[in-house]
This record gives C-alpha cells, structure tokens and sequence, in this order.
C-alpha cells in the first residue's frame, strides 16, 4: 500500500489559532494513525502579509501542543523539493510555461482596471459571478511582443464536470461553466495559491489533503491542474466549521473563546487539555468518553467518524478537558505548573516558605480550570481587603452570633497547636456550646476568619492563614 503522506500549509501572515491547529493535528492523527508521515510546508508567497516572528510562532506552538511535524524547512528531504513556496519560483514558471505550450494556458496583458471595467459591465447585465472575457485569448499572437507586465491565467475546459469522493461530504460535483479562467501566475512571477498547491503536492507526493470547508470552491481548478499535467489527484477530506455560540465562524473577534494557541499557553492551559479537546471538534471516537492521550487518539483515529455537520467551540468544555488534565497532575507537578502563573505583582510569594506556598496552592487542585485562575483565591492569604457587599448581606442573615463569634476568637486565642485538626476540634465544640450546625455554624466562622463566604476545607484554610492572620480578620469585622 502507498505510505500515507499528509502536509498542513500555513502561511507565515498569522499564528496558530483554533481553527489551523485542529487543521493540523487532524493531519497528524491521519498520518501517524496510518504509520505516515506528517509534513509541514509553508506557503509564503503573500510576501507583504507576512507578520514577522508568525513562522517560529507556528513551530513553537505545534510542538508545545505535540503536533511534530517528520519533515519541514527544519527537516527537509530533498527528494521532495523545497518546503517553503518562495523557494520554488523557478518550478512554478517552468511549470506555467509548459501549460502555455502545451494550450493549456495563456497570457493576460489586461489590466487591473481593464478587468474592473469589465466586471462591472457583467454585473450590470445581471451577471451574478463574472468571468474573464478571455479577451488576451483571442489576441495571443498580437499581443505577445508587447513589453506590457502580462499574469498567466489556465484555460478553463468548456463544460465539464469535475468530481471529487469527499471524505466527509461523499461525491462532490463541479461544473466548469461556472468558473472563469483563472490566472495560475501573477505578473511579477509569483505562482497563485491553487497552482503553487498543487504542484507543491504532487512534488511531495501528498497521498490525503485534509482541509477545512472553506477550501472546496478551490477544489475544482485544483482538479483542473492535476488533469492538465496528468497527474494523479490526492484524496479530499474537507472539515466542517468550527463556529462560536452565535454559529457564526470562530474568529478572534468571538468573545466566547480565546482565539490563539499562545493565549492559552499564557493562561495556564495544559498542552495535553488543548490537544484532546481541539481533536473533538469535528471527529468522535467509538466510546463515550471524552479524555485521551495523544497516544490513544492516534490509535483510534479513523477518517470515516469525521462530522458532516459544524463544531460549536464551547469555551465551558474546555475548561473542564483542562481541570481534568490538572488533576492528572502530581503534587509537584501540580505546584510547580501553577506558581508559574502567580501574579507576583499583586502577592508577594517570595516572603513566604515554599512549603506554605504549596499546601495554599493545594487547596485548589480539584477546583482549578486553568493556571492563572488561581490568582483569584489568593487574596485572602496576601493581602487586606474589606468584606465584599454581598458577603455583607449574607452575614446580616445570620442573627446572635456576636456571642458565638467572641468566643471563635478565645478559643484561637487560647489555642496552643494551630493545625488542621485542632481547628475541626475547636469548630466542632463551637458549635456545641452555642446550638449551631450546618450553615449557621460554618458560614458565619468562614466569613469572621477568612473575609469570604466561599472557599476550600475551612480549617486547612485557617491553619494556612494562620494565628494573627485570623484573629486580625475576626477583629476587622466585629
């Protein structure tokens, strides 16, 4: 069986977002499911686009993620030619040159504001989707000494159907009428997108293009070339949308989700979190579960469990995917990832033990859904703040509990060994000498000693703020 081969092409204009890293991990999974190899090629033609740092942002990003690519610029082969589109000017011209003789192709002295015109006059006629009006096609051998800048544009075949057997969407039909000769070579010699891919595909003998739906209007001329050379086409396997909660196409503008890859690294999202939700958009596994290894992916990839219909990114889900990943996490894992994400701007971490700092970060492990989340709960360990007003409406439900609380604060005051277990002891007894259980009991003792109704194991929490810290907050309030 031919060795499966499949490439992700980006184009060094952006960084690694949502929407192109599933396009390449999609990729990957199909690769090395297939004991394939996975290609990264870079389409950087757009030289006036490209955003400086884009291209190291793009590998950094794959490779934290452990979306390795078995060959690129980095790693190249030589018998597949060169792995960036500004490195192929000459082949792509050859190329181009070749359509020309063979009547494949011709060239275009018109200029921009020729076609403008042109286009124009068919819209005012009712012509929905203009084409060229073959103009240069019909003058070839006048204009052919001309000094004039001419683009190289492909001839079109009459009326032709052209079909595809999508991987996702099943047979796809084209027409040829419904598409202008289209120019495959630019003026100033550089190659078009749906030429340069093409032959860029065929040069590194790509066996399945995996893509998203946008790419199928380019389909059809990409057909047309690989007929034009005689060349074998790849296998088509075109993706779905990956929409927000409006269902329109993510974008950086959606505010349900973080856009770029490097903003989740930022946050303190975990590579392997990312990974397996990302590989759930758009394709399902066999079994109702919903967290994998890279490793297990891989192995239970298959092309045929692609979905037909769009992904909604639910920025809830993937908090989830990450704190499930956190947990995975080992004490030392745990504490060493999320310190990381501390903003030392607002808490002072170097003045405290590593020890202390650890079991503070401990009691949010379970809770956690992504690093820098853990800033929210440490200010009640670093620093001195008023009691929220909701906090204060809350504690105004609580009625005769001055006495309970004054002798909250005897009882710490008199308490020798400040630790977790004899502080369960002291609330327990608390609640024995003043008739209070459940909430009447905790709420108010959680609120006197640690300023919020909400929080982790109330007596850890208050061994960890320790002695002063407490009686000061019980003092504050009352």
């Amino acid at each position: 069986m031919k060795r499966y081969r499949l490439r992700y092409a980006p184009s060094p204009t952006g960084y690694l977002h949502i929407g192109n890293t599933r396009t390449a991990l999609m990729n990957f999974l199909f690769a090395k499911h297939y004991n394939g190899d996975f290609i990264v090629r870079i389409e950087d033609t757009d030289q006036e686009r490209n955003v400086e740092g884009a291209l190291e942002s793009q590998f950094d990003n794959m490779d934290w993620l452990g979306i390795n690519a078995d060959e690129s610029y980095l790693k190249p082969k030589a018998e597949f030619g060169a792995y960036m589109q500004s490195m192929k000017f000459e082949r792509y011209q050859q190329l181009a040159n070749q359509l020309i003789a063979e009547k494949k192709a011709y060239k275009c002295w018109c200029t921009p504001e020729e076609l403008e015109e042109d286009r124009e006059r068919q819209l005012a006629k009712g012509i929905v989707a203009p084409q060229y009006n073959r103009k240069c096609l019909n003058n070839q051998d006048d204009l052919n000494n001309s000094d004039k800048p001419f683009n190289i544009r492909f001839l079109v075949p009459e009326n032709k159907i052209y079909k595809i057997n999508d991987i996702v969407r099943g047979e796809v039909e084209f027409n040829s009428k419904e598409i202008g000769d289209f120019v495959i070579l630019k003026s100033n010699a550089i190659a078009t997108y749906n030429f340069a891919v093409v032959v860029d595909d065929v040069d590194m003998q790509i066996t399945h293009v995996v893509r998203g739906e946008e790419h199928i209007s380019n389909t059809p001329r990409q057909c047309m070339i690989y007929e034009a050379f005689g060349w074998d086409e790849p296998a088509f396997c075109h993706l779905t949308l990956i929409v927000d909660d409006t269902k329109k196409k993510l974008s950086k503008r959606s505010g349900n989700a973080v856009f770029f890859i490097s903003q989740y690294r930022e946050q303190g999202y975990l590579p392997e979190a990312l990974f397996n939700y990302i590989a759930l958009l758009g394709w399902s596994p066999k079994v109702e579960q919903e967290i994998f290894t890279i490793e297990q992916f891989i192995e239970m990839f298959d092309e045929k469990r692609f979905s037909k219909s769009p992904s909604t990114f639910d920025m809830v889900k993937m908090k989830w995917i990450n704190s499930q990943w956190m947990k995975k996490l080992s004490e030392d894992e745990y504490f060493d990832f999320t310190k990381k994400f501390i903003d030392t701007s607002r808490f002072d971490i170097d003045s405290k033990s590593t020890e202390w700092l650890k079991n503070v970060l401990m009691l949010y492990k379970k809770e956690l859904e992504f690093g820098a989340q853990i800033n929210d709960h440490l200010d009640m360990f670093f620093n001195n703040f008023e009691l929220s007003q909701e906090t204060k409406i809350t504690l105004e439900q609580f009625k005769d509990i001055k006495e309970m609380i004054e002798d909250l604060k005897v009882k710490i005051e008199s308490l020798q060994n400040f630790d977790e277990e004899n502080l369960k002891e002291l609330i327990k007894q608390l609640g024995i000498d003043h008739s209070k259980k459940g909430k009447e009991l905790f709420m108010p003792v959680r609120i006197f000693t640690t300023k919020s109704e909400h929080g982790p194991e109330l007596a850890k929490t208050i061994s960890l703020l320790g002695k002063e810290k407490v009686i000061e907050n019980i003092n504050s309030i009352l």
